[in-house]
């Protein structure tokens, strides 16, 4: 194998997902400097990865690729390349097959007991075992990308925000005359990863009263009722609502004290970014799907039904039964951890 391999990365999708596998690229990227690395990436995702440092070429998958002309097209262009590997980080058939299709000499995946859809290990030549014990998805995906040699590396992942984006942002602030805030993304993918808005917005208010912090609550596409619903209950403190875009989030992110979410892609963004997080968890295993960092918190209730990753709950939920007492302990430990200036945590 050369010492420049030429590597295909296959993610297609979500946005948490997708940041999961950037330590792997980078981790990629630091061992074989001179390598072409690609990334195979459903359309409506692309955005996020044109904003990291060090990607050959983005490769799409549409939405409608899947037609007789559209696919042959995308498989010539990936055999075209002539990759050494190819790495599927995702283990659905799709993705499987997709890497055979590639033509690499190659084609790293999970083994059986780590994909998502069984068999799509049968398409590969190379698997990652699963390891005993419980690991994060990003260790995971780290331990996947040894299979070529390369190295962990510490090295931060590193984003490229278009300036009008990052102009929009600053604008925002000035308006607001915001310089040190507390950010909340009340938003998930799931109905079961959702904190309740009522809770959401006392804890607003008490980040706001008792600790003199502002809050600036962003919200995505069909999430724009969360913000009046939180704010209904914050009294005189209302917080500020930025609707913005997912590459928005970075310089939002990148001067905010703390970010409070759940187990979502904004959340994901953050711990990406290095940014202080409270991460607050139900279906989902913190362990697996938590914040990257040590420092970072979270707070989760272990019951018998634990971490089912289910989308829907015949127990009303009861996992995300989590007080506001409880996050807000957790936001002042976090706090404190960065060294917030706050003069109520003097």
């Amino acid at each position: 194998m050369s010492a420049s391999p030429g590597i295909l990365i296959i993610r297609l999708s979500s946005l948490g997902d997708i940041l999961h596998a950037l330590p792997a690229f980078a981790d990629l990227r630091a061992s074989f400097p001179n390598s072409k690395i690609d990334w195979l990436v459903s359309e409506k995702h692309k955005s996020l990865l044109s904003a990291v440092r060090g990607i050959d070429a983005i490769r799409t998958l549409g939405a409608k690729a899947y037609g007789d002309f559209p696919l042959r097209s995308l498989i010539r262009d990936l055999r075209s390349q002539h990759y050494d590997y190819a790495i599927d980080f995702q283990g659905l058939l799709k993705t499987a097959a997709l890497s055979f299709l590639s033509g690499a000499r190659t084609r790293l995946g999970f083994s059986r007991g780590l994909v998502r859809e069984y068999p799509a290990h049968w398409f590969y030549n190379r698997t990652q075992p699963k390891p005993q014990g419980q690991f994060h998805v990003l260790q995971l995906n780290r331990m996947l990308a040894g299979l070529t040699g390369a190295v962990p590396v510490s090295a931060p992942l590193e984003f490229c925000v278009p300036e009008s984006d990052s102009r929009l942002v600053a604008s925002m602030l000035r308006k607001e005359q915001l310089t040190d805030y507390v950010v909340i993304n009340p938003g998930g993918g799931w109905p079961t990863k959702r904190w309740s808005l009522q809770k959401y917005g006392d804890l607003t208010k008490k980040i706001a009263v008792e600790l003199g912090l502002p809050v600036v609550l962003t919200t995505g596409p069909g999430e724009e009722t969360y913000y009046q619903a939180i704010a209904d209950h914050c009294g005189s403190v209302q917080p500020r609502h930025f609707p913005i875009s997912f590459l928005q989030l970075i310089p939002l992110y990148q001067k905010a004290h703390l970010i409070v979410g759940g187990d979502t892609g904004p959340f994901h963004l953050a711990c990406a970014l290095g940014a202080p997080v409270v991460g607050i968890f139900g279906p989902t295993s913190p362990v697996r799907n938590g914040p990257w960092r040590s420092e970072d918190d979270v707070v989760a209730h272990t019951l018998p039904c634990s971490f089912c990753y289910g989308r829907s709950c015949p127990t009303k939920n009861e996992c995300m039964d989590i007080s506001v007492d409880e996050v807000f302990a957790a936001v002042v430990r976090r706090l404190a951890k960065a060294g917030s200036s706050s003069d109520a945590l003097a």
